[in-house]
């Protein structure tokens, strides 16, 4: 099954489907049923509102799609897609990308470089990521650069970048201790 580029009504996951997801995704297994079913739902719907595009001759799949709509689901598992809303794409690159990056050091000269990433979550904007590094996060999950990534999205769905995902005044105060 495709899921639609443009978003649409949710188009619910086989069994069959959801099943081999969950035998090869360790975190996903190990949910309980009620957050299993849930996360199953979220994941629908994240499939019927992003477009996923590839790059450099890649194309992405369902499989893929359902792997990456799975990791990104688990952030806001309890939230909802809202924190979502910003974008609609997601790119992926077949391996590890680079990006032009320029900075100013202390004496005022603007260095320019390439920037290697995995993954990067653009506010109001797509999140990139590497399908090499996909792949392997998500059998090894040492390192799990979606989860990462849409993370970013998390936090920046307040509109800054600041470590602290939208959340009332007196929880903020707390999170910011903790943190």
């Amino acid at each position: 099954m495709i899921w639609p580029l443009k978003p649409r009504r949710a188009v619910p996951i086989d069994h069959g489907t959801w099943n081999e997801l969950r035998a090869r995704l360790p975190w996903l297994a190990r949910l309980g049923e009620a957050d299993a079913d849930r996360m199953r739902d979220l994941v629908a719907q994240f499939l019927s509102r992003k477009t996923f595009t590839g790059t450099h001759g890649l194309v992405p799949d369902d499989a893929m799609r359902l792997t990456i709509a799975a990791q990104a689901c688990l952030p806001v598992l309890h939230l909802g897609l809202a924190p979502y809303n910003d974008f609609v794409e997601i790119v992926l690159y077949p391996s590890a990308f680079a990006v032009r990056r320029s900075g100013t050091d202390d004496d005022g000269r603007v260095h320019e470089f390439d920037d290697v990433l995995s993954g990067e979550a653009m506010h109001q904007g797509p999140v990139v990521l590497s399908w090499e590094d996909v792949s392997a996060d998500a059998v090894d999950g040492s390192a799990n650069v979606v989860i990462h990534e849409f993370a970013h999205k998390l936090d920046l769905s307040d509109g800054e970048a600041d470590g602290c995902p939208p959340m009332p005044a007196a929880r903020r105060t707390s999170w910011l201790a903790m943190i």
